[in-house]
């Protein structure tokens, strides 16, 4: 589409909006040399770029078709589609799930949600290709909460029901993945992670979900919710599984996004040893002190951590007051930090890497014509970061970002005596399908990332892996190591399930 000039009533609509009186004189002058740099701008849409991501040459492909609910009856599939990996290499006749707010190329991408339902990303994510170039086959997208919003398991196309009881849910966002790896639909999944979206539904259906340090896995390809809390990670039946992966999809660098440089990657798979005798674990106090916890599964959380000194660990109960608070000051943070990606038509700017311009143009237009059919919980992030930006001039953001250093010092500070922290990742099991509910009775009900997101906030690695089952739903023990020691924590993890077999 050509860049039509702007006229002077245009302008001044605009420069209003950016509380801005420009006389006459300055608009007309304004408008004069906006239109001379306009020419700027077609020669930046001059150029002819290669992508830099994988792309659909070569390589065996079907489009994504929806099942129906006989094949799908936990509803944890959006389409089921067959992306061909490459003959060979470490994942070689594994099949994957990929979350449906990752792009697969020529697959519909909806995130759960029935306002970019139609979008078709014409490239894979980085993680995409490294996981066909490792040999594993992609089997389909799965299901989310909306926008990945919520927790729970709400996708605009139904809820994400429990694999284990239907009359409950899955957990969220990445509730689709977990339930495909739970009913042995898939070998592995990706999922992703912005303030527990890959640990919880780990933990409610009982499998392993693992966020990796910010930065080790890139997030290029995938639709996220800010910049400062998006992670993509594995998630499996077994933390070999989450660790051989992750072997695969690690690695990143800004400026050549292909080259897994410059940040530090090893095989996790060599480290999964079993021993955890030379390990020290710090119990965090405030984990397990919230309010609504079921004290069964906090006692249960409890005895997997007594295996863990069993087995030789030293285990110590340990106090961070502001992890009390961690909560409130990501809340903060996420409704400034969305409202940003918002203006940036769902990426933002500021991003140095690849730009999805596909994603970029179609989400603007869907969320011009659809906006009112976004999920409550993201209109009501929006509501608030527009009202704290407008009125108090992002002054809470501010302190909000600024507590964020502070909190991940405090874990840092922990984490230079401690290899590990160890909590609930979440305080209950699996929530109850209350199909009477509204979406705002859901919202009030989605309260479930008290001990998971504050790590989306400070980048620290963190996996959540089965502790036991309560009442016949499982419950998942977290462990929190130093950032870029992603192999200490799985290995603890690793011991953990090899003690419970």
């Amino acid at each position: 589409m050509p860049l039509r000039p702007p006229t002077e009533a245009a302008l001044n609509e605009l420069a209003a909006e950016q509380y801005l009186d420009l006389t006459d004189d300055e608009l007309e002058a304004f408008t004069e040399i906006a239109n001379r740099r306009l020419s700027s701008y077609e020669t930046v849409m001059s150029y002819d770029l290669e992508p830099r991501l994988g792309g659909t040459e070569g390589r065996e492909r079907s489009s994504g078709r929806r099942p129906s609910s006989d094949e799908d009856p936990y509803n944890a599939w959006v389409s089921r589609c067959y992306v061909a990996g490459n003959d060979g290499g470490d994942l070689d006749g594994w099949e994957l799930g990929i979350k449906d707010n990752v792009c697969v190329a020529g697959v519909e991408l909806t995130c759960g949600s029935q306002v970019v339902e139609g979008y078709v990303p014409d490239r894979d994510a980085t993680v995409v290709t490294r996981l066909l170039e490792a040999g594993a086959d992609i089997v389909g997208k799965t299901n989310m909460d909306d926008m990945a919003m919520t927790r729970t398991g709400h996708s605009a196309f139904g809820p994400i029901l429990h694999p284990h009881d239907d009359d409950s849910l899955a957990g969220g966002s990445s509730g689709g993945s977990a339930v495909a790896i739970a009913t042995d639909e898939v070998d592995a999944a990706i999922g992703s992670d912005q303030g527990g979206s890959v640990r919880i539904p780990a933990a409610l259906c009982g499998i392993v979900g693992h966020k990796p340090t910010y930065g080790l896995v890139p997030y290029t390809g995938c639709i996220g919710i800010e910049h400062a809390i998006d992670h993509p990670g594995p998630m499996g039946p077994d933390v070999e599984s989450v660790a051989r992966v992750l072997s695969v999809i690690a690695g990143s660098n800004e400026r050549d996004l292909r080259a897994h440089a410059p940040v530090p990657v090893e095989r996790y798979e060599a480290s999964l040893d079993g021993d955890v005798s030379s390990l020290s674990i710090g119990v965090l106090e405030e984990g397990f002190d919230r309010s609504g916890s079921d004290d069964a599964v906090l006692e249960t959380v409890r005895e997997g951590i007594d295996q863990f000194a069993a087995m030789g660990a030293a285990v110590e109960d340990v106090s961070i007051p502001m992890h009390a608070d961690a909560d409130a000051i990501h809340s903060v943070c996420t409704a400034e930090g969305l409202l940003d990606a918002m203006l940036g038509e769902g990426l933002g700017h500021g991003w140095k890497a690849w730009y999805n311009r596909s994603w970029i143009e179609s989400f603007g237009k869907f969320r011009r014509a659809q906006a009112d059919d976004f999920p409550a919980m993201l209109k009501l992030l929006l509501l608030m970061g527009a009202y704290t930006n407008h009125e108090y001039h992002s002054r809470y953001y501010a302190q909000a970002m600024n507590l964020v250093v502070e909190l991940t010092k405090r874990y840092d500070e922990l984490l230079e005596t401690y290899d590990l922290l160890a909590m609930p990742t979440t305080v209950v099991t699996a929530p109850e399908h209350r199909p009477e509910r509204d979406q705002f009775e859901r919202l009030q009900a989605d309260d479930v990332v008290a001990n998971t997101a504050p790590f989306n906030r400070t980048g620290h690695p963190a996996v959540s892996v089965p502790a036991d089952d309560v009442d016949g739903f499982p419950v998942g023990l977290m462990l929190v190591g130093s950032r870029f020691d992603d192999a200490t924590v799985l290995r603890a993890a690793d011991a953990l399930e090899a003690e419970r077999q």
